[in-house]
């Protein structure tokens, strides 16, 4: 199971979640803590569309990073047949994708981190006004992340709960910490201006029924 914790001002913590410990026939406990980084870049030069990411985070513990990396390079399109008046709009480019393991150092206080490691990539040619997605591998990536943070921490608490009376009952919290940030990101060789975040999250959830 993955979490998302959306930040304020698009600060990204993606982390893996520890699998829940079992405390009785129907009850589930888990906990944990990750750092994360993550820079993002978007431009239209050229009239070409290029959103991307890449995003690294390591669990308390763990003796490597995660690191995952997208970019969509295309344009929206309209796809309006020419014997319909509704119009229809789709993507028309390619989506490159690629995960692996690598190394991840935030600074104190969050002020820095970088990111590094090998990805196995994909890439996927997308059509979506003819129905055409072809997937092709893509061989392995090098890829790098460097951010300074360019704000304050920022800091957030939440709860969530859901019950079924006399059935089911669970309740979560998370605590994030984190800075908004900005740097490059290298990928293939190929450097990028991003923009993102540096933080921690730590979450512990509950379930029984």
């Amino acid at each position: 199971m993955r979490k998302l914790i959306v930040l304020p001002m698009a600060a990204l913590l993606a982390l893996a979640v520890a699998a829940p410990v079992s405390a009785g026939p129907s009850v589930s406990n888990s906990s944990g803590s990750a750092v994360t980084a993550q820079g993002s870049w978007s431009s239209e030069a050229g009239g070409v569309e290029t959103h991307g990411g890449l995003y690294a985070w390591q669990d308390t513990g763990a003796p490597s990073a995660s690191i995952e990396y997208f970019e969509q390079v295309g344009a929206y399109v309209d796809c309006t047949p020419a014997d319909q008046t509704d119009e229809s709009f789709g993507f028309q480019g390619e989506v490159r994708s690629g995960y692996g393991e690598g190394t991840l150092t935030i600074g104190r206080g969050y002020a820095d981190a970088q990111a590094s490691g090998t990805l196995t990539t994909f890439t996927t040619s997308v059509d979506d006004c003819t129905g055409d997605y072809v997937e092709s591998p893509g061989g392995s990536v090098a890829v790098s992340l460097d951010l300074v943070a360019t704000g304050s921490k920022i800091m957030e608490r939440g709860t969530w709960s859901f019950k079924i009376p006399s059935e089911y009952n669970s309740h979560s919290n998370y605590s994030t910490t984190s800075r908004i940030a900005a740097g490059t990101a290298t990928i293939d060789g190929s450097e990028i201006a991003v923009d993102g975040g540096i933080g921690k999250v730590s979450w512990r959830d509950h379930g029984n029924g």
